[in-house]
């Protein structure tokens, strides 16, 4: 790594101004322009410059850092030992401070991801901050990924989707000039069309999703091949091309059966009920809902999701026993794992309500905190949801222009669906 951006990237993790650093060595405006490569500085100089950072200059263990770099990047995309993958990171920030590695700034990029995927969210907040005056002496390599963690950061906020899908377009625009794995670019189009589905861009993520699936196919990564396959069956179901769903779901659960994959199988159930569920079938989306609610070894709120799903199911079957069953267990998950959603904790209470035919408190709790909570979260498909189950209710009890409002909500929610 050339000595000017690493003097300046060692500067800016340590919270120095330039007027810090140079004091007593060079002048800042000097500083400067060694930071920013526009003079080559004395021996001398760096080394004091060097000193007074901490860091030293040896380039002896150049293989050995690549070595391990590589292999913790590999760390942060597979499910993996956590507390190895800290202890791999640890050792590599040790490495770092002791030797001049064009790695580093890479490490640094890296750094990004790793915190994203152990949901430290403001440390990967600060880290794009400190990087963000390096980006003129970024690499095509650096550039590449510099996008796509900014696009994974922004990914996780529902009203930075665009912005996160622009980052990432950027991304693929070095796709042709950097050296990179395939199994990589395909992971860029696999979160590309997991964007796109977000945005309901249904033949965009279909496209991107199929771009992914031909090379994990290929370099036989089955657990990525049917997260492809879940995509694409989503995308079909919203096109009511019904039979390629559940074609598609059924790809990616065998391929879910024959690695193991609970993720996997749960997310394929889930969507299989609620195919059915849309489709009018409840029987079978109870079958599918239950399959993906009783297996082991998911992620918790993916079951929570379930759960819900499937007291509905049995609510519209009128079969409230199973429905109280179903309540019991969910709350249990919730107290036993001690997991705070708030949208559960709401769906929960609206069918305890309505199960014990508290209708004034449910009406209450429908009207004034569900929806508009659905409404402020953008959560289309619950809207619908939703504002058809009270306008039923309120059909029900024959107060017709209530019912009347929320059917138009509900309405006007899919349109707005379809324009997406």
């Amino acid at each position: 790594m050339e000595i000017g951006p690493l003097i300046k990237l060692h500067r800016i993790k340590q919270n120095m101004t330039q007027e810090d650093l140079a004091a007593g060595i060079v002048s800042e405006s000097y500083l400067s322009k060694i930071e920013n490569q526009k003079t080559d500085a004395s021996p001398e100089v760096i080394a004091l410059l060097c000193e007074r950072l901490g860091i030293q200059l040896n380039a002896e263990n150049e293989d050995i850092i690549k070595e391990k770099a590589e292999e913790w990047y590999g760390m942060l995309y597979e499910v993996h030992n956590a507390n190895e993958r800290r202890q791999r990171f640890q050792e590599l920030e040790t490495l770092f401070k002791a030797n001049n590695s064009d790695h580093e700034m890479l490490f640094e990029i890296q750094k990004i991801r790793f915190f994203l995927v152990e949901g430290r969210v403001q440390e990967a907040k600060d880290q794009i901050e400190r990087l963000e005056p390096l980006q003129n002496t970024f690499e095509p390599i650096h550039l590449f990924y510099w996008y796509k963690f900014l696009g994974n950061y922004y990914h996780g906020e529902k009203e930075k989707l665009n912005q996160a899908l622009s980052l990432y377009q950027q991304a693929e625009g070095f796709l042709d000039t950097v050296d990179i794995t395939e199994d990589e670019s395909a992971d860029l189009y696999y979160i590309i069309s997991i964007l796109h589905s977000k945005l309901v861009n249904d033949l965009s993520a279909m496209e991107y999703a199929n771009k992914a699936l031909n090379i994990f196919r290929n370099s036989y990564k089955f657990v990525r091949c049917a997260q492809c396959h879940i995509i694409l069956g989503i995308a079909y179901r919203r096109l009511h091309m019904l039979e390629q769903a559940i074609k598609q779901y059924n790809l990616a659960k065998h391929l879910g059966e024959i690695t193991e994959s609970n993720d996997v199988i749960q997310l394929t159930n889930h969507n299989l009920g609620y195919l059915h569920s849309r489709a009018g079938n409840t029987v079978e989306a109870i079958k599918y809902y239950t399959a993906a609610f009783e297996l082991e070894n998911v992620p918790l709120h993916y079951k929570l999701t379930t759960g819900t799903s499937l007291i509905r199911e049995y609510l519209l079957n009128k079969d409230f026993e199973k429905a109280c069953k179903y309540i019991s267990l969910a709350e249990e998950v919730m107290k036993s794992n001690s997991i705070k959603t708030k949208l559960v904790d709401l769906e929960i209470k609206v069918f305890k309500y309505l199960l014990n035919k508290e209708f004034d408190q449910y009406e209450n709790l429908m009207v004034n905190e569900l929806i508009p909570y659905l409404i402020e979260q953008e959560d289309n498909v619950s809207i619908i949801t939703y504002s058809n189950m009270i306008a039923s209710y309120y059909e029900d009890i024959k107060k017709y222009k209530n019912a009347a409002n929320y059917y138009k909500l509900a309405s006007r929610t899919y349109e707005n669906l379809l324009k997406i």
